[in-house]
């Protein structure tokens, strides 16, 4: 992260240390998330992009009448933008050495370079994703998958689960794969997380949402790109709620009962109804061959298949992507009670989706750039 001092040696240790990379962009918003190195008061400025610096406008993160300050995480909102418009934003932090009833102190100010992204543009037809899961805190082959699937020509990337192997250190998320996603795309085009089941695991598990804020609140959602809907599920955890390893503390049962009411809302909606490519993104694949059905160990996966399986066979799917078992594998339509085709990848691979004219190409790459599979699905089939 380049950062410039403003009015301040250049031997302060004063950083945006992590970020700024963007999450929920929408056609008339986007969330700047980012991080600094001590405490501060911290804001955005955004301006129609080439505009001059006098036209930017600040945006704070504000609740209860108060602007968030003294604090090191920051996610900020940006909305009232206009659709399939290009920004420029900047971070603008001041260092907080202080901060009493009656007097705050201040330290260095900083300000980063100027970064670009657009909003959604709802006239957009197709596009190009890219999709990779288990990674497990090895941002390395992170890298490579996303150079080997030329990354640079992608408009859409999302994290399929398990990019970390638990949450017990707040630097997790960013050292595992959040920083090399800053280095190469997210601070001028988001990505978009399902958690993965190593997800829920750690001391620190239940702050996972912080690192990817929704104005919902929730993990699970659904996201409009142009003509493409994208339906991300939050499968939970594999085993029984009442599995040692889990110590009595997960309600996953419950979440994916809940999740299904909404997925039902989601699939009978006028948008996903008007998409012209409907994708699915869950950890767990909805389907489960019948060496995994012999390990007789698989609770929590069986009941997000029983619970989501029969909305998803229903709602003309055109692919669901997943990870999980470690392995690619692709399942036919009608292979083991799906109705649409369902990919297995991560870990070892990462797919890429360029959807053009009605048509989805798929090509699923592995770590050596070996090409797995490279095929051509009908939207609407």
């Amino acid at each position: 992260m380049t950062c410039s001092l403003l009015g301040a040696s250049a031997q302060s240790a004063f950083q945006v240390n992590h970020g700024p990379y963007l999450q929920e962009v929408t056609q008339d918003g986007a969330t700047v998330v980012f991080t600094t190195s001590q405490k501060a008061f911290s804001w955005v400025e955004l301006k129609p992009h080439d505009a001059p610096e006098a036209e930017a406008v600040r945006h704070y993160n504000s609740k209860d009448g108060l602007k968030e300050a003294w604090n090191t995480f920051s996610s900020v909102r940006v909305e009232q933008l206009k659709p399939g418009t290009r920004y420029d934003y900047r971070i603008i932090s001041k260092e907080m050495r202080s901060f009493q009833p009656y007097k705050v102190v201040y330290g260095d100010s900083i300000a980063t370079e100027w970064h670009t992204f657009s909003t959604i543009e709802p006239r957009k037809q197709g596009g190009s994703i890219f999709i990779t899961s288990d990674m497990h805190s090895n941002p390395r082959k992170l890298e490579k998958l996303l150079s080997l699937a030329d990354y640079k020509t992608c408009d859409a990337f999302f994290y399929v689960g398990d990019m970390m192997n638990y949450i017990d250190n707040p630097e997790a998320p960013f050292t595992s794969f959040i920083d090399t996603s800053v280095k190469l795309f997210a601070s001028s085009i988001p990505f978009e997380v399902v958690r993965g089941n190593h997800e829920t695991r750690g001391n620190l598990a239940r702050t996972y949402s912080s690192y990817f804020p929704k104005r919902d609140g929730k993990i699970y959602g659904s996201y409009l790109l142009g003509d493409v809907m994208i339906v991300m599920l939050d499968s939970g955890e594999d085993k029984a709620e009442n599995h040692w390893v889990y110590a009595g503390l997960t309600d996953y049962d419950a979440y994916r009962t809940e999740q299904a009411e909404w997925l039902k809302s989601v699939v009978g909606s006028k948008e996903y109804k008007k998409a012209k490519y409907r994708i699915i993104l869950s950890h767990f694949p909805m389907v489960m061959g019948q060496e995994w059905k012999d390990e007789k160990a698989w609770y929590g996966w069986e009941d997000a298949i029983r619970k989501f399986l029969p909305i998803l066979n229903k709602a003309n799917v055109d692919l669901l992507i997943s990870g999980h078992t470690h392995r690619y594998h692709y399942h036919e339509c009608g292979a083991d009670g799906n109705a649409f085709p369902v990919l297995e990848q991560g870990a070892v691979c990462a797919a890429r989706l360029d959807l053009q004219d009605g048509n989805i190409r798929l090509k699923v790459i592995d770590t050596e750039g070996k090409v797995l599979k490279d095929i051509v699905i009908r939207a609407g089939k």
